[in-house]
Formats: C-alpha cells, sequence, structure tokens
C-alpha cells in the first residue's frame, strides 16, 4: 500500500491480493468501502484540523468495472466541498495500467467541533 499526499487531494495505491478479490475476481467491495474510507479520511485531516473529530456520515460507491486479478489499483480523493461542520470527498479508483476508471465513492463526514468546557 503506498498513499502520496498533497493539499486538500490524496493518492492511494495497492495491489490486489487473493484475499481481497471476491467471486467474480474482481475487487471485493468490503476492500473498496475500506480503501474508499482510508483515502477519505487521509484526505480529511489535510483540510480539518487536527483537534476536531471527525465521523463517517455516509458512504455511497458504485462499481463501474471489475479489477483484474493482480491489477494495480489507484485510489484519488479530491475534496468536493469543506465547510464548517461538513466535508464531502469524491474517490475515484483507477487502474494504474490503464487509467480506466472503475469504482467510484462519495464520502461525507461530519466535523464536530471541540467542546469548551
Amino acid at each position: 500500500m503506498e498513499i502520496s499526499k498533497d493539499i486538500d487531494h490524496e493518492l492511494f495505491s495497492n495491489t490486489l491480493t487473493f484475499l481481497e478479490r471476491n467471486f467474480y475476481k474482481s475487487l471485493h467491495g468490503r476492500a473498496l468501502a475500506a480503501g474508499a474510507e482510508i483515502v477519505s479520511i487521509a484526505c480529511a485531516r489535510t483540510v480539518v484540523a487536527e483537534e476536531k473529530e471527525l465521523f463517517l456520515g455516509e458512504l455511497s460507491m458504485s462499481y463501474l468495472s471489475g479489477a483484474p486479478t493482480n491489477a494495480e489499483v489507484i485510489a484519488d480523493g479530491p475534496v468536493v466541498r469543506s465547510g464548517r461542520n461538513l466535508t464531502v470527498f469524491a474517490v475515484e479508483f483507477k487502474l494504474k495500467k490503464t487509467g480506466k476508471l472503475i469504482y467510484t465513492a462519495r464520502a461525507t463526514f461530519y466535523n464536530m467541533p471541540v467542546s469548551k468546557l
């Protein structure tokens, strides 16, 4: 697994293993959801201050095409919207070799303000 950071932008690269495949020998949904969440959390930490607590409000995914076995997948997670209480990311999963878009995900995080006790 390889992660490279940029300001309000995240790039994640991973090669599929045997355990991440489903019956059709493409990326399993749980691996896709975990990857989308990892990329969006890492990206959120570049935008939202560390003292603010985040929680995942929504994660929606679309399967456009299957990734073949031993394919290297790159996930790109730019910020769609960032406000005081809400941050939204659109994560795109592409094959590194061809650049073909195979999965998309959209994550919405709610920012919890620091309590002032």
